[in-house]
């Protein structure tokens, strides 16, 4: 009987380990530098019946793997891939801006991290349902069952070495709700012993959609400190909002209609109609000139025309109010080249990602299922339809993060809660009074907000919040960043979640990390010279379609959208 045990046992272990290999990437095409990690790529089932399939890309830390913390990452959007963020952001590798190799990213957080990229949820990239690919409306809840039933199937079946490893969750934008939903379930899961693995350390969330009130009336009032509303109409707003009282504590969100909280109206106040024409006037009509994502990015060449665009430039070109907030947000909808120290890659990295996943020899390396490439068939970083039918249940995610900070149970337990200062979807403003509120609810401690370095410059600052001394919640702003830290600040962003993982309070400890290229630099090519033309157009306001991380068409499709994350992108 006990050779027989063993048998099994073996056995079971043996196709433990095949389905890890069979996912395994051996030869992703374009890659131009050696590389010293591992890499796998397959799909996880979002659902008990197989039917839901979420994409999956695992990318072994470059440090030890077999010891290293595992990150899940999610992009936001409601309905973009965390491809975007693996090849745009925080991955070992950026497309170049021809879209036929990659080149290296030697700040990617896999040099502290196994990082697992997943397409969430069904209809968003790779990821799709077997039984009917037109099935992609969906709501907050479902996305928190699907990401969690895909985790006990990546412990359990897919790659059960990770079973028992130090794993966090982390994302930006629209996640700012997924991630307190699924740590939501994690927690309970873990607390009744239904969950593989009890190991869930904490969260992080950068630039994210958490609290839609917050994040709208502190967004006018960084607008106006920040010069993009005229001192007159500042004067107005504040005579017919706030009667009399301090401009930090008024509501101008209770004059703003909505009844999805995703498209908002003037309810007809003297108020609302300020807020809602000022700020829809500050910008010429879209496509507007003005970067939401981050206030200081500049993007000249026009963008290519329709006909030559993905399928979602054309979706988003003939529906200017979803292009306000739209997930590629700033570089896909607005335009080319820039002067920033990047050769511009935030303003051509949507198409050069596009192209590139969308090759048949890299779906083939990805090992992408033939049934979604003859069903749905085409890679795209958003997916329009799950935001425009899309339900929010959680526009204020105060009650999530109190079921968690009350409820886990893991000692040390951290949350990370991180804004790019430039940014206008998901300001630093908004989302820190969300996390001083909570915490004064809870009657969290309090640290004294300090500055952070990087190679001995400030890079931004943090606040420490402590409950009971077993949770930590630290907000961080990073100096110059807009809503996609890792891209815009790369150095400062890797140093910051290494402190995080590694539960070192203070942010400006150094790596240590070696950044030396192991391949050729970056292509110096540069696109074609334009001539600079100025014109002068005509606004005209409508209803106002918003959301979280989108590319606006002007700052109030961004303000009163109450930035519902839709970037990325």
């Amino acid at each position: 009987m006990i050779p027989l045990l063993l048998l099994l046992l073996f056995a079971f272990t043996s196709c433990q380990a095949q389905n890890a290999t069979a996912d395994q990437i051996t030869n992703l095409p374009g890659v131009s530098f050696n590389t010293n990690f591992k890499q796998y790529s397959g799909y996880l089932n979002g659902n008990m019946q197989g039917t839901w399939k979420l994409h999956y890309w695992l990318m072994e830390s470059q440090g030890n793997a077999a010891t290293d913390p595992l990150i899940l990452y999610l992009n936001g959007g409601p309905g973009c891939s965390s491809i975007g963020g693996l090849l745009k952001m925080l991955g070992p590798f950026y497309p170049e801006r021809d879209g036929n190799s990659l080149y290296e990213n030697v700040f990617s957080w896999n040099k502290v991290a196994n990082v697992l990229f997943l397409e969430s949820p069904i209809g968003v990239g790779f990821s799709y349902d077997t039984s009917n690919t037109s099935n992609v409306k969906t709501d907050d809840d479902t996305v928190a069952y699907q990401n969690y039933q895909a985790l006990i199937d990546f412990f359990t079946n897919v790659q059960p070495a990770y079973a028992n490893r130090t794993f966090y969750i982390a994302g930006e934008s629209y996640s700012g709700i997924y991630l307190p939903t699924l740590a939501r379930v994690l927690v309970q899961g873990i607390n009744n012993e239904s969950f593989p693995n009890k190991n869930f350390q904490g969260m992080s969330i950068g630039n994210g959609y958490m609290n839609v009130k917050h994040l709208t009336n502190s967004l006018v009032l960084w607008s106006n400190y920040h010069g993009l509303i005229a001192l007159e109409d500042w004067e107005n707003i504040k005579t017919s909002c706030c009667n009399n009282q301090d401009v930090d504590k008024c509501d101008f969100y209770s004059h703003l209609n909505t009844s999805d909280y995703l498209s908002f109206v003037s309810d007809g106040s003297v108020c609302g109609n300020y807020v809602y024409q000022t700020l829809t006037t500050q910008s010429p009509p879209w496509p507007q000139n003005q970067d939401p994502a981050n206030l200081y990015q500049d993007c000249y060449d026009p963008l290519p025309p329709a006909s030559t665009s993905s399928p979602m430039m054309n979706f988003i070109k003939g529906h200017p109010n979803i292009a306000a907030t739209n997930p590629h947000g700033t570089a896909s909808i607005l335009w080319y080249d820039s002067t920033d120290s990047q050769r511009g890659n935030p303003c051509w990295s949507e198409g050069a990602t596009s192209t590139y996943v969308n090759k048949p020899e890299v779906q083939a390396a990805l090992h992408i299922n033939s049934s979604w490439q003859s069903t749905v068939g085409q890679w795209n970083d958003c997916n329009g339809v799950i935001f425009t039918t899309y339900t929010v249940i959680y526009p204020d995610t105060t009650p999530l993060f109190t079921y968690i900070i009350n409820n886990v149970k893991t000692p040390n337990f951290r949350i990370l809660v991180y804004n790019g200062d430039v940014d206008t979807v998901c300001n630093y403003l908004g989302d820190s009074w969300h996390i001083r509120d909570l915490a004064n609810s809870l009657n969290m401690t309090d640290q004294p907000r300090t500055s952070w370095s990087f190679r001995n410059q400030i890079a931004g600052y943090a606040q420490r919040y402590t409950a009971n001394t077993s949770v930590t919640v630290d907000v961080l702003t990073v100096k110059g960043a807009g809503h996609f830290v890792p891209n815009d600040r790369p150095g400062p962003a890797l140093q910051m979640i290494a402190n995080f993982i590694g539960n070192i309070a203070n942010y400006s400890t150094a790596t240590g990390i070696d950044v030396t290229p192991q391949g050729p630099p970056p292509s110096t090519d540069t696109a074609p010279t334009t001539t600079m033309t100025t014109t002068t157009t005509t606004m005209t306001t409508t209803t106002v379609t918003t959301g979280a991380g989108a590319a606006s068409s002007s700052f109030l499709l961004v303000v009163i959208s109450a930035v519902l994350v839709k970037l990325l992108l």
